[in-house]
């Protein structure tokens, strides 16, 4: 492939976009309409106008997206693309942190992930105080709320308003929570997720030499999902504008992490923030067939936010979209997994198939039903490789070599081992803390007693080996298997043992120990992406917030049922509401060919409801669905009285339950 032939499979809206000579662009690229294609060209066609490979940054979200286009854009240009930069924003600002750490007053560090700021948390709350244990929200909240408020760059007030508004009148003492919690964060040279961005966007605020470095390095920043972005992520890139050529591509109809901070405003007043840029907007959609994508439009047109856009399929039409609606969510799940085993049966592959669940709590039904008709499946979405408890484990042996201060570590390892309690583990940490060198911390744990004297050699040979990654990580495996085998003996320990061996797969990729660990702290990869890499022909269940990216011919929406689109609790609050909106969008745009949504026949009570601004906030999204967009079918089983005459079973047609009100 080259650049010429690159910018010929463009369509004329793509190719505008990808060859345009303004400083800064805004891409609005519908669902499947391709966006990746659109920044590959962009890249590639920088890099042969002459702009060096290196002075261009792709910011993604996922390290799976960012090697994914620089891999398409050296098999356009070869040699010429070498030096290009993809990454996501936390790996960006930490090539920053780590290339000239004296630029933000940084010395030695070491980052912590969520697990460690919870521990730290429950240790400043006071996990004994009775008092504080009935007044101030749990750790994991309090971490929540500490995020939210970073990322969204809003007062701990506003934050608790929105994210914890019952513990309003603990302001002062959550602030004091929220002080002590930074505090021993410099002490300890600790970094957080929100510190990795922070530190950077304060710092290029502050530092006109930093803009400068910053985009002596980077000519051109090409901004994937900017639909995800949120106001810590676009603080970043702000300072930047009048020195760095921006070109951002999203979809505003498919900003799904408001949870998270994200900020789809970032889209909507682009224009605004970068006021001489230009705006593209791509809408022919080459996954889907038209009736589908006729159904995705029809949701987005509901809605009081205008999205400004209608997708056309490039393949033209296809199988209306079919809803099938059942008894309760056993029979759901049930036909679900006889459906996708029908179409095996006919000679459709496993792989052809996705299903789209809300979260790993909402597929535990058609996850049953799968197992129990022996369907081969993959589920992403769920628990991360290196957050698993025992990789924990593993990880903080790895973490104590890589930095011996890192007493959060400590504390994880020495609680590994018989008879080692928080009290005992925090002493001896203390300890282990004052002479940060192998020989006087081996002599410590020597003299403590409870860690095994093969352990204790084996960290030895870690602190000699620990340039070498491979190595390191299978001396740890060897040092704690026989106490892992022992702490995991009743939770599935030989499934446990296996995920080892992905680990090792991980740790042959990287030449630095402390490289290796901040890589995959701040991008988890989920088990399946490594474990079934090679199992291709699996059905796939997926989280929707898991989803977006990945498309499959036959898509399933199952529980498309009042209450759960837009979910209970998002129900009277107009953006939760429109954010649900967006969820089942995108849900809806995964399908090429197929799209079959299931849902149970439950009754509810609706009531209008309308915000202060006057907008409409709907209670459920199928309310008015036009019949022309969906063929329905029912499977729920006709109810008798026994006290009743029967009648034949051949006499017996059912009732026809689409006949008068429809009381969702």
């Amino acid at each position: 492939m080259s650049l010429s032939t690159l910018i010929d499979e463009l369509n004329p809206e793509q190719q505008q976009a990808a060859i345009t000579d303004s400083q800064h662009s805004l891409v609005l690229a519908g669902a499947g309409c391709g966006k990746t294609k659109t920044i590959v060209a962009r890249a590639a066609y920088l890099i042969a106008q002459g702009v060096p490979a290196n002075q261009v940054q792709i910011l993604t979200f996922t390290r799976r997206a960012a090697s994914e286009i620089v891999a398409r854009v050296e098999l356009a240009l070869g040699a010429e693309a070498k030096g290009l930069r993809a990454s996501t924003f936390h790996t960006f600002c930490m090539f920053l942190l780590r290339r000239i750490p004296q630029a933000f007053g940084l010395q030695q560090f070491s980052i912590i992930d969520r697990d460690d700021q919870l521990m730290m948390f429950r240790l400043i709350r006071g996990k004994d105080d009775k008092k504080n244990a009935n007044t101030l929200p749990k750790p994991q909240q309090l971490c929540d709320v500490y995020s939210f408020a970073r990322n969204t760059r809003q007062k701990l007030s506003l934050a608790l308003e929105k994210q914890l508004p019952e513990f309003l009148d603990e302001h002062e003492a959550i602030k004091q929570v929220m002080q002590d919690y930074e505090q021993r964060k410099r002490e300890r040279s600790f970094l957080d997720y929100d510190d990795i961005l922070a530190i950077v966007a304060t710092a290029l605020v502050k530092s006109t030499e930093l803009v400068n470095y910053v985009a002596s390095i980077c000519k051109h920043m090409l901004v994937d999902e900017m639909q995800d972005t949120n106001p810590l992520q676009w603080a970043l890139l702000e300072p930047l504008k009048d020195q760095v050529s921006l070109f951002c591509v999203g979809d505003d109809a498919q900003s799904i992490y408001a949870f998270r901070g994200a900020d789809f405003e970032n889209i909507h007043h682009f224009k605004e923030r970068v006021p001489n840029a230009q705006i593209f907007k791509l809408e022919k959609n080459y996954r889907s067939t038209q009736e589908i994508l006729d159904l995705s439009n029809w949701l987005l047109d509901q809605s009081a936010i205008t999205y400004d856009k209608h997708l056309q399929a490039y393949r033209g039409d296809g199988v209306v979209p079919k809803i099938h609606v059942f008894s309760n969510e056993f029979e759901e799940a049930a036909w679900v997994a006889q459906d996708l085993k029908r179409r095996h049966q006919l000679g459709d592959a496993w792989q052809d198939h996705m299903v789209l669940v809300r979260s790993a709590f909402a597929a535990r039904h058609v996850e049953a039903a799968c197992i129990q008709s022996n369907i081969p499946y993959r589920f992403i979405g769920g628990m991360k490789l290196l957050e698993t408890a025992h990789v924990k484990d593993l990880l903080s042996l790895l973490r104590v070599i890589a930095n011996p201060l890192d007493d959060i570590a400590w504390m994880r390892f020495l609680t590994l081992w018989q008879g080692v309690g928080d009290v005992g583990a925090s002493k001896l940490a203390v300890q282990l803390l004052q002479s940060p060198e192998i020989d006087p911390i081996t002599e410590k744990l020597e003299k403590f007693g409870r860690i095994p004297d093969n352990t204790i050699l084996i960290m030895k040979q870690m602190a000699v080996l620990r340039h070498e990654v491979s190595a390191c990580v299978a001396l740890a495996i060897e040092a704690l298997t026989e106490q892992l085998a022992e702490n995991y003996a009743k939770k599935d320990w030989s499934k446990r043992l296996n995920d080892f061996d992905l680990v090792k797969q991980l740790a042959a990729k990287h030449s630095q120990l402390s490289e290796f660990l901040e890589e995959y702290v701040l991008d988890p990869v989920s088990i399946s992406e490594i474990e079934r890499a090679s199992e291709q022909d699996v059905v796939t269940l997926i989280t929707i917030h898991s989803a977006k990216g990945t498309e499959q011919k036959v898509c399933y929406v199952p529980n498309l049922t009042p209450g759960q689109y837009p979910n209970a609790r998002a129900q009277g609050d107009f953006a939760e509401v429109e954010e649900e909106r967006r969820v089942l969008y995108v849900a809806l745009t995964r399908a090429q060919n197929e799209l079959i949504i299931t849902k149970q026949n439950l009754s509810q009570w609706a009531q209008e409801k309308y915000d202060e601004q006057g907008r409409f906030i709907e209670t459920y999204f199928f309310n008015d669905l036009p019949s022309s967009l969906c063929r329905t079918e029912s499977h729920q089983q006709p109810q008798r009285r026994s006290s009743y005459p029967r009648r034949n079973e051949d006499e017996f047609d059912g009732i026809d339950l689409d006949y008068g009100l429809d009381f969702n």
